[in-house]
């Protein structure tokens, strides 16, 4: 996504200063107008591209600790292509007051095999029409209770969602129903 932006503040910043010296130095021959034409051209679709590669992608930014859960989507891993799948997440952040703020942003964590069961059964819960707030934990792993798995040579452990931090902190996510919002008492009537 940072090569979108870059590209298209560039573009940009190129076709200002072209614009501006065209119309500065009219003493430019037909040639060189013609050819700052022509780079005008291409950067119209330099930044049609690149802004065509930021829409619609998943936030780089890690989950909100609280959050509302629109929407799940479970992608599992690909052995034929050897996409190692993910879990995207549609939500929106919580305030103090546990109510949603801001706008739905998407976001994705790394596939595995017991956030794939979490996040289907929260989509099962969201499908029946129960909203939900969900949480993220970080637990410290245990490598007694982690299996591992040998990969060229290497023992590592098979962690659950993301490995993140020192020591070895695995994220979990805790989904809950949402509480039903509470409303102003109401004056009784004269």
């Amino acid at each position: 996504m940072m090569v979108g932006v870059i590209g298209l503040a560039v573009a940009y910043a190129v076709v200002a200063a072209l614009t501006l010296n065209l119309n500065l130095a009219t003493a430019w021959s037909r040639e060189v107008k013609a050819g700052a034409l022509i780079v005008v051209g291409v950067l119209f679709f330099v930044s049609f591209w690149s802004l065509k590669g930021m829409l619609g992608w998943p936030a780089s930014a890690d989950l909100p600790a609280e959050f509302r859960l629109h929407w799940i989507m479970v992608v599992d891993p690909d052995k034929v292509t050897g996409d190692d799948g993910s879990i995207y997440f549609w939500v929106r952040e919580l305030d103090a007051a546990g109510i949603p703020i801001g706008e739905p942003r998407a976001h994705s964590v790394i596939w595995s095999e017991r956030g794939a069961e979490e996040a289907s059964e929260a989509l099962a819960r969201l499908q029946g029409g129960e909203p939900l707030n969900g949480f993220v934990t970080r637990e410290m792993m245990d490598p007694a209770e982690g299996d591992t798995m040998e990969i060229e040579g290497e023992d590592y452990l098979n962690d659950d969602l993301v490995l993140s931090g020192e020591g070895g902190a695995r994220l979990n996510f805790e989904f809950r129903r949402a509480p039903l919002p509470t409303l102003p008492p109401k004056e009784a009537p004269l």
